[in-house]
């Protein structure tokens, strides 16, 4: 489970989306942080999950980003905005103008000697973010993080979901509208992305459970080299090779745009159908013209209202455990493994919704 989620959105976002990839970078060396305020300046271990009181006043509040100005993380702005505002409160939201993992560790570095309360972020590099990450632990900092579900000198790790589940998820889909019978094939951007193969075997696992009537093809697994472009050129192969092949089940952001631009000049829209992983505004004309049923994502704004709420449970005294309401949708019940608090936020994206976003 340390493992499942480390490179989610490196896996599935590469289409243009900074929340995916990092520029690594050494560390820069720390200074002793100062007092953290709200507190008694007394160090806590590095293991500290809470205060072991409620502190009873107004924390000092910081949301780091990757990266600021990029439409992903702009929506994640909105959220925290939206939180501050619902529960009265100010959040310094404040990240690298580009990705950067020294400029965002130095960022932090500031933050922690500023003396704030509760940290929440997503690491471009986890393992720079590590000594930082300790100094705030030390200090009786709560730290909160996304995407980095290896972390050792955390408070928590959100994630949206976990990897049988978001490949269960994705079958479910491709199979309603396949009519959940017919001939299907897994396509990852390689067979060496760790989340992408294992959300494509959460997917099959979840057809031999579920679904019968529909049947994995002898090739089971095609990779696209996350290009669109091979993605669109397999998908016209495949259909070849396999006359009756009725789905294609993708993992990575090009999976399905590059099927549905095949299926679409095939003249196939409403006999095949393809679903990935996606960036919502990529897809949004073969959405509308049915190419498409459905993308799946999770939306990034409300795993950030998640992160500060976990935040202030544990600073007002509480506790996160499994069954934990964190009172976003998909988040009411939360499953806690070791550090790792792992909802149930994947989403479907139709013509719906594919607006809501900004990406």
């Amino acid at each position: 489970m340390k493992k499942m989620l480390a490179l989610l959105l490196t896996a599935a976002m590469t289409v243009g989306l900074v929340a995916c990839g990092s520029k690594p970078a050494e560390q820069p060396a720390q200074s002793e942080p100062a007092t953290t305020e709200g507190t008694d300046g007394a160090e806590a271990p590095a293991d500290i999950e809470a205060p072991a009181e409620p502190k009873g006043d107004t924390p000092t509040i910081a949301f780091v980003p990757k990266v600021e100005g990029q439409a992903w993380w702009e929506h994640v702005r909105g959220g925290v905005t939206e939180w501050a505002a619902d529960n009265g409160m100010e959040v310094i939201y404040k990240g690298p103008a580009e990705v950067d993992a020294a400029a965002q560790v130095q960022i932090m570095t500031d933050l922690v000697n500023q003396g704030v309360d509760i940290l929440c972020f997503s690491p471009n590099d986890p393992a720079a973010c590590e000594a930082i990450c300790k100094t705030a632990l030390d200090k009786g900092i709560i730290v909160i993080a996304t995407e980095a579900s290896g972390m050792e000198n955390i408070t928590f790790d959100v994630e949206a979901f976990d990897e049988a589940g978001l490949g269960a998820f994705l079958m479910d889909q491709l199979a309603a509208q396949m009519g959940e019978e017919g001939e299907y094939i897994t396509m990852v951007g390689s067979f060496t992305m760790e989340s992408q193969n294992n959300w494509a075997d959460g997917a099959v696992a979840r057809q031999e459970e579920a679904y019968p009537n529909m049947k994995l093809v002898d090739d089971k697994r095609v990779e696209d080299d996350s290009d669109a472009q091979k993605a669109y050129e397999l998908t016209k192969q495949l259909r070849e090779k396999y006359p009756n092949l009725k789905g294609i089940l993708g993992t990575g952001s090009f999976d399905a745009p590059g099927a549905a631009r095949a299926i679409q000049e095939m003249g196939l829209t409403g006999e095949m159908f393809a679903i990935s992983v996606a960036m919502p505004l990529e897809v949004k004309d073969y959405l509308a013209d049915g190419t498409l049923g459905s993308v799946a994502l999770w939306d990034p704004a409300v795993s950030a209202k998640v992160m500060l709420n976990a935040g202030m449970e544990l600073y007002n005294g509480g506790t996160i455990e499994t069954g934990t309401d964190l009172k976003e949708e998909g988040y009411t019940s939360v499953r806690v493994d070791g550090k790792v608090i792992i909802g149930d936020g994947q989403i479907a994206i139709t013509m719906d919704n594919v607006d809501d976003f900004g990406f």
